[in-house]
Parts: structure tokens; C-alpha cells; sequence
């Protein structure tokens, strides 16, 4: 009986000790990043950029995994029901923060169910159009979709999307436009591209290589501000002052991830973005580096819950 009191007493310990030593062990095994959008759009690049610099440091293998559809919400929900262990990272944009307002029923909560990593960058989003569009700027475009002539169709990364929001702001703005969600904003674009649709709202990043070789035009970015990658085109609330959007993107983990291991990737992928080879790619592709801490990134997410419920309510916007 002595015996398997002291075994039990030690196996109770070992047990207890576990956590610890995996946490300190951290990582050891393969961390996986999941897209909650197409391959191509501007989530995707970030993540296969920092899942390579990751994988390197840490030496294990970051494989990235799409999960599209649903407006970005079975990514989330795939992260939002993962083990929190650290082994499962989303990187994720403003659909995390508007969802809550479009869709009346969630299996997530965007604060509740998911611990905040480190913002990793921002960027503009751009209107673009298709060459035979006869719209040389945007008060042109403005004009020709209030002239009450062909339906003007419009992409986007797909619903809950910047690119959608920005749409319902200028439907909103009485800029009579239809919106036309995709699987990402590579997909969007190459409709542009090939006429299928007249025009889209993607990342910059998304279209700046087509802007360059001059498949679509660029007639404005929805920032708050021109962007400094393409300074020449005007912002929106230049001219319609309610339209704005900004976007970002981050890196979130599922909610409980222990501190420790919350800290180690912290350290690990805030690195990744200071390295003077992703900062100039991420420059080159119209990125503005903006990592922080997980706290800031909170602030920032729990910020726009409201002020995207706010935009929803104004524009009559409902997905369900």
C-alpha cells in the first residue's frame, strides 16, 4: 500500500509538472498559421513571409493553412476552438472586429475567445477599375455611378472585407455600386484584371503590381490619408469625408495561451518583422511595419468592435 501511495503521489506531481515543461520546452513540435482567406491576398503574403522567417528562427516548420469562406469566420472559429498551446496562430484584419455586427450569430467572440500577439503591419486599401472604365479619377467614377447608366460591379477580398465595408460606406455616401465578394483579394483583382467585373477595393499591395503595369487604374485609397507607396492617389475623404477605412493586420493565438509561451512568440515573431530583410519587403510591397505589444493590439481590436457596430447601423448593413 506504501507503494502505490508514493507512485500515485508521484505520478500527481508529474503530472502537475508537465505544463511547465512543455511551456519551457516550447516550441517542439511544428506551429501552423491560419489565413482566414484565399492564397494571393495581402494575409497570405504576411503569412508565408512570417511563417518562413518564423520556422527559421525557431527551427521547426510554420506551415500556413487557408481556411476561407464565411466572411473569415471559419478561420476564426478554427483558431477560436484550437488548443491553446501556442501551436495554432491566426493572422487575422478587420473582418475580426466587424463580423460581430454583420452576422447575428457567432461561435466566437473577437475579444473573448482569442489572446492579442503583436500588430504586424498596416496599409491602404485601393479602388482600382478596369482600363475600359470610363472613369479617369475618382470624381469621375463618382459621377458615372451616380449617372444612373450600367450597374458597376465591384470586388472585394469577400464579405465582412475592407473592401466590402468600404463599398457599403459609399452606397451609403449615395454612390450607387455593386458589391461582389471573393476568397481573397487575389482573386478580386484578377477579375479587374480580366474585365469580369469593373473594379474592386483590395489592399494596395494586392493591386500595386497591376497598378505598375498598368492592367487596372487606381482611382483612390479609403485611408484617412494617401498612402505613402502610392502618394499620387487621392484619398476618399478627400472628397466624401465619411468614407474611410484603415486596415491592418495581426497575429492573435486562441484565449489562454500561457504566458509563457505568449511571451516566446512575442519575442520570436516581433523579430521577424524588425529584420531589416522582411521590413524592406513589406515596404516594397506597400506595408507599413507596425509591430506592438499584445496589449496595444487589445486596445485596437476591442476599439473597433464599436466603431464597426456604429458603421454597420448607419449603412443598414446586415449579413443575417
Amino acid at each position: 500500500m506504501r507503494f502505490t501511495r508514493r507512485a500515485a503521489l508521484a505520478a500527481s506531481i508529474t503530472a502537475l509538472a508537465c505544463p511547465a515543461l512543455a511551456q519551457s520546452d516550447f516550441p517542439n513540435r511544428p506551429i501552423r498559421v491560419i489565413v482566414p482567406s484565399a492564397p494571393g491576398g495581402s494575409l497570405d503574403i504576411l503569412a508565408r513571409l512570417i511563417a518562413r522567417h518564423l520556422g527559421e528562427r525557431l527551427g521547426w516548420q510554420v506551415p500556413v493553412e487557408n481556411r476561407s469562406g464565411g466572411g473569415g469566420n471559419i478561420g476564426f472559429d478554427a483558431v477560436a476552438k484550437a488548443r491553446p498551446d501556442g501551436y495554432t496562430v491566426l493572422i487575422a484584419s478587420e473582418p475580426l472586429a466587424v463580423n460581430p455586427s454583420l452576422f447575428r450569430t457567432l461561435p466566437f467572440d473577437p475579444i473573448r475567445d482569442f489572446q492579442p500577439l503583436t500588430m504586424i503591419a498596416t496599409l491602404s486599401q485601393v479602388l482600382v477599375v478596369h482600363p475600359s472604365v470610363p472613369a479617369r479619377n475618382f470624381a469621375e467614377f463618382v459621377a458615372l455611378a451616380r449617372s444612373g447608366g450600367p450597374e458597376i460591379n465591384i470586388g472585394s477580398a469577400g464579405t465582412a472585407s475592407p473592401g466590402h465595408m468600404a463599398v457599403a460606406q459609399l452606397v451609403h455616401a449615395r454612390v450607387p455600386l455593386t458589391h461582389v465578394p471573393y476568397r481573397g483579394g487575389g482573386p478580386a483583382v484578377q477579375d479587374t484584371v480580366a474585365g469580369n467585373i469593373q473594379g474592386g477595393i483590395m489592399t494596395l499591395p494586392a493591386a500595386l503590381p497591376f497598378m505598375q503595369s498598368g492592367q487596372v487604374r487606381a482611382l483612390a485609397v479609403t485611408s484617412s490619408r494617401r498612402s505613402p507607396f502610392a502618394p499620387d492617389v487621392p484619398a476618399m475623404a478627400e472628397a466624401l469625408p465619411d468614407v474611410v477605412v484603415d486596415s491592418w493586420q495581426a497575429l492573435l493565438l486562441p484565449a489562454g495561451v500561457p504566458a509563457e509561451v505568449l511571451r516566446r512568440l512575442h519575442t520570436e515573431i516581433t523579430a521577424v518583422i524588425r529584420l531589416p530583410e522582411v521590413d524592406e519587403f513589406l515596404k516594397r510591397q506597400a506595408f507599413e511595419p507596425a509591430p506592438g505589444t499584445p496589449d496595444e493590439l487589445g486596445a485596437l481590436i476591442r476599439a473597433e468592435v464599436p466603431k464597426w457596430r456604429r458603421v454597420v447601423q448607419e449603412t443598414g448593413l446586415r449579413l443575417d
